[in-house]
């Protein structure tokens, strides 16, 4: 795959070859290419990279906005030399703006890069530089170099041959070492530059376009160089290849150039518009042997993460991990519900009439109530991109530190960038790399490296330095250099930076938040008494308050600052004018206005309520005044799902609710808090594994579908303990007392109760198979040092284990089966490659043991195993499933694909390829039985136990009940988006 800036070498000084004609410049330099592949078994190739990435990336499927793609591609394609290759193009949701190619002619361009491009113009520069590397066979070059070094051949067969090849390669990788390649020579390169340039003038584009976008892309600013500051290394290899490029266009004859204006037009701006506002709708499903579809009611749903009133507090806005929804708070309904994954808290506009809001790839949306629509949206791009950013309370700036740690304001109307800072605060090479693998918390707060913080009225922007992910270094007892505190704001209406004074400094590194224009509440020092408002931006303190915490958040008119989190309890509202806690929620978000308080319930319904505050005891009373049910959008990563045999019932939860559903009817029949996993019958009747929660213990409930009740049946230990269908998997210490707490609490990254009991659970453990419906064990075994990693295939009953022979207990382990020691011993004994033994709960015994070669670690295999009969499937590090003979250890088959399921009685796989498409295998041959296209992400899927059905269950939570014997062994077809 060829990224645009790691090949956009467009140095087109041999123009002049070809400049005499307008005939397509004929392919030399790369017809001595090492490429091994005819057109069609590049296509074959094409697929199957195109399955590979299928995990990277969200294709935009919608016919009308890809034809005008194709048009552009029509027109370019017919201006290049003969290729024998079938073009297509895709739009993808990807968080960059860049375009790339694979082999097979597939070339991708992202949404964020149509939305950059200012003209028809543009976008075709881009287009015709990913043609030429494609019409020249690049990709397919370096697959052939490559399989030529590590493989050692030279000729390749048909599909599966390609495919088989090709998979070898993958998992052969780091057999030999291959230098990799800058790019190929430079005759070939200049050759595929200049047919894409060549196609891009002779289909009438203007080529001034690529040196405009390109412009702007690489915010080069129009500094194309000179020979003076090339010489002196002062100007950017960007810069180079812009002046190049602008050198280039004016050799082109006039006979090539047909004038076309780049002048941005209706259509080009009409059409970038929809794909930029682009939603997905209804898909045509494919469903054969559909016997039924049923949408559940009374749904699953997120848990609310943030809530806020309209500054008139007559609305109220509810966010989830899926949607936004506006409620109008005295009519009791819900307004509008946005659909939006992994979107930053949303807002309310001044005036309260729209809502704004970012997501996590800088997307910004401006949604209308009233017309219950969205206004304006716009794909914010960045040459560096946002590491950490805030969006302004009016949604018209984008306040960022991006990845060189410069600070930079965009305008997110117009997508420009305003206001910049560069380096603000250089990171030390430790603060760099902490920062680069830095995750997001899962905790209810999330603080990073800089800490940016907007006033309500979006007059003024504070960025800091965090007081998180410091770092100190002393010598001889004195701290010789350390973490500094740094903070800068900026005046938004005057774009011109405002000089704080006092402790302001000190404040903005610890929690910090603007309850107007003139006043910060924070703290100097992470001390109770130490906190206070302090005027800004002089950072004197007015009011002396104490609270602790790590993050706050003003609510309603400031009057209350919410507190994350207390020592009992998730959240705290602090009244500031009282300077105390006047009460605690074991939430993530509460929002108030006035003497109005909203929340979300155990049943995940708005309660609004209204607040009175008790003198005497120094806190607020409240009572209910309305409640809200709102409508669920999508759910994604459920904790626990399972369906009964006839698929009659499903029993599912969430990460905090879960309950039992009537799959005849859709409707709920018992609702419950959330649990680790479950199990349901033909009748409704369900055991569930529920974690320890408040005064509850850990234990397994009986969920009665008739009576709508839940009860205790067996008790389980509060860690190292969970159900996997019929059995219950316990690990236990084999030490006498458990190990005592470390200083992991105490230190900048602290460990939970539960994080610090499974790191107890690593070694010196005792596994414990129990049957629960017998109340018997089954199996134990002992691990007297590190316990190998593991999996548990909940349908099957079967336990997997990993054995890397790289370790000293899988070196031991290894020696118990000789056969197994003399074939690790034939193939070198690798020491990234695994044992994988495989114990069968009902059998109470080991069925099976197989060696697994990596390639010298050319990939990995993750703990999620499933075995029937003689297979086992197994999932890598290279989106692949991989299917082994357990009695052989041979690898059978490689599909790609994420979620998978074997059937239980008839040799077959089903595998997700891409998001909402299924494929049946055949796994005596190989070969696609049946292929299934639904409405969204397939979030669970399984065979009846007969295995002569098979049953889906999508995102929108809707479920699928399909005939297996309807269906008939299928040719292979090609992957279309």
């Amino acid at each position: 795959m060829k990224l645009l800036f790691a090949s956009m070498s467009l140095i087109i000084l041999a123009l002049p070859a070809f400049g005499q004609t307008c005939a397509p410049p004929p392919i030399v330099a790369n017809a001595k290419s090492a490429n091994m592949f005819s057109p069609e078994q590049e296509m074959a190739l094409g697929e199957l990279t195109l399955q590979r990435l299928a995990g990277e990336f969200r294709p935009i499927r919608d016919e009308r906005l890809l034809a005008y793609v194709n048009g552009i591609g029509a027109k370019l394609i017919k201006h290049l030399p003969p290729t024998g290759l079938t073009f297509t193009f895709h739009i993808i949701d990807y968080p960059e703006a860049n375009a790339f190619n694979i082999p097979g002619g597939h070339v991708f361009l992202t949404r964020k890069l149509i939305a950059f491009a200012n003209t028809e113009d543009e976008l075709a520069s881009v287009i015709a530089h990913e043609l030429g590397h494609a019409a020249v066979h690049h990709g397919a070059t370096d697959i052939s170099e490559r399989m030529r070094k590590i493989l050692n051949i030279n000729a390749l067969g048909d599909r599966k041959d390609v495919s088989d090849k090709y998979n070898l390669l993958i998992e052969n990788a780091r057999m030999r070492r291959v230098a990799q390649r800058g790019g190929h020579e430079n005759a070939q390169q200049l050759e595929a530059d200049s047919i894409g340039f060549f196609a891009m003038v002779a289909s009438g584009y203007n080529p001034d376009a690529t040196f405009s976008f390109f412009d702007r892309l690489t915010e080069s600013e129009g500094k194309t160089g000179s020979w003076f500051s090339e010489l002196f290394g002062s100007t950017r290899p960007a810069q180079k290849r812009l002046r190049e490029i602008s050198q280039a266009t004016n050799q082109l004859p006039a006979s090539c150039r047909d004038g076309r204006s780049a002048k941005p037009t209706e259509d080009f701006l009409g059409w970038q518009a929809d794909v930029v506002m682009f939603r997905e709708g209804d898909l045509k499903e494919e469903t054969p042997g559909l016997i039924w579809k049923k949408e559940i009611s009374q749904k699953l749903r997120s848990d609310i993460s943030h809530l806020s009133f309209s500054p008139d507090g007559k609305l109220l806005l509810a966010q989830d991990d899926y949607s936004i929804s506006v409620i109008d708070r005295e009519k009791v309904a819900v307004l509008l519900q946005i659909p939006v994954k992994e979107a930053n808290e949303a807002m309310f506009t001044p005036d309260g009439k729209q809502v704004v809001y970012l997501t996590e790839n800088l997307r910004f949306e401006r949604w209308d109530i009233a017309e219950k629509k969205p206004v304006e949206a716009r794909e914010l791009v960045l040459r560096q991109n946002c590491w950490e950013h805030s969006l302004s309370p009016n949604g018209n700036y984008l306040a960022c530190v991006d990845q060189a740690t410069s600070v930079k304001i965009l305008d997110t109307k117009t997508g420009k960038k305003v206001w910049e800072k560069p380096k603000f605060y250089p990171l030390t090479t430790f603060e760099y790399f902490t920062w680069l693998v830095r995750r997001p918390s899962d905790a209810d707060y999330d603080v990073g490296f800089f800490r940016i913080g907007f006033s309500p009225d979006s007059r003024y922007v504070l960025f800091s330095r965090s007081n998180k992910y410091r770092f100190r270094i002393k010598v001889d007892g004195m701290t010789a250099v350390e973490s500094e505190n740094t903070a800068m704001a900026v005046d938004l209406k005057a774009m011109k930076p405002v000089e704080i004074g006092g402790d302001l400094k000190k404040i903005a590194a610890l929690p910090f938040v603007f309850l107007d224009s003139e006043r910060v509440m924070g703290m100097p020092q992470a001390k109770l008494e130490a906190g206070g408002l302090f005027s800004f931006p002089a950072g004197k303190r007015i009011q002396k308050l104490e609270f602790g915490g790590e993050e706050l958040k003003r609510t309603g008119s400031g009057e209350y600052v919410t507190v994350k989190p207390l020592a009992h309890v998730r959240l705290g509202l602090f009244d500031v004018q009282r300077n105390t806690i006047v009460s605690g929620f074991d939430k993530a978000a509460v929002a108030t206005h006035g003497n109005t308080l909203a929340m979300e319930s155990v049943s995940g319904k708005i309660l609004i309520r209204e607040m009175t505050f008790n003198e005497a005891e120094k806190r607020v009373d409240t009572k209910d005044i309305a409640t809200i049910d709102l409508p669920v959008a999508s759910i994604g990563g459920m904790r626990a799902a399972e369906v009964s045999n006839d698929f009659a019932w499903m029993v599912m939860s969430s990460k905090t609710r879960g309950g039992v559903w009537n799959l005849s009817t859709g409707e709920r029949t018992i609702f419950t808090r959330g649990f680790n996993a479950g199990v349901v019958d033909g009748s409704g009747m369900s055991v569930a594994d529920f974690p320890k929660y408040q005064k509850d213990s850990h234990a397994l409930a009986l969920l009665n579908s008739k009576t709508g009740q839940a009860a205790p049946i067996r008790p389980m230990p509060d860690h190292g303990a969970r159900q996997y269908g019929r059995f219950v998997l316990t690990r236990r210490s084999l030490k006498e007392k458990e190990q005592t707490k470390t200083d992991a609490a105490r230190s900048q990254f602290p460990l939970s109760e539960d994080e610090q009991a499974e790191a107890r659970l690593q070694r010196e453990v005792v596994f414990e198979l129990k049957d629960w419906l017998q109340d018997k064990v089954v199996w134990t075994r002992e691990f007297p040092n590190a316990v190998p990693r593991y999996a548990v295939d909940d349908f099957s009953g079967r336990l997997i284990f990993y054995w890397r022979l790289s370790t000293e207990e899988g070196k031991a382990k290894l020696k118990e089966t000789p056969a197994l020691k003399a074939q690790a011993d034939a193939l070198g004994n690798k020491d990234s490659d695994y044992l994988i033994e495989v114990v069968d709960a009902f059998e109470q015994k080991t069925i099976g043991s197989m060696l697994l070669e990596t390639g010298k670690g050319s990939f990995s295999v993750r703990s999620s195993g499933k075995s029937e009969g003689d297979w086992l499937m197994l999932s890598d590090s290279e989106g692949r499933v991989l299917v082994y003979s357990l009695k052989t250890g041979e690898l059978k088959h490689r599909f790609f694909g994420s979620h998978a399921s074997l059937n239980p009685r008839r040799h077959q796989l089903a595998v997700e390829n891409f998001p909402g498409e299924l494929t049946l295998y055949d796994l005596t041959t190989g070969n696609q039985m049946a292929h299934y296209r639904i409405k969204g992400d397939i979030v669970f899927l399984r065979f009846s136990l007969q295995g002569n059905k098979l049953f889906l269950f999508s995102d929108s939570q809707a479920g699928y009940a399909l005939d297996l014997d309807k269906v008939a062994a299928k040719p292979a077809k090609p992957i279309v988006f």
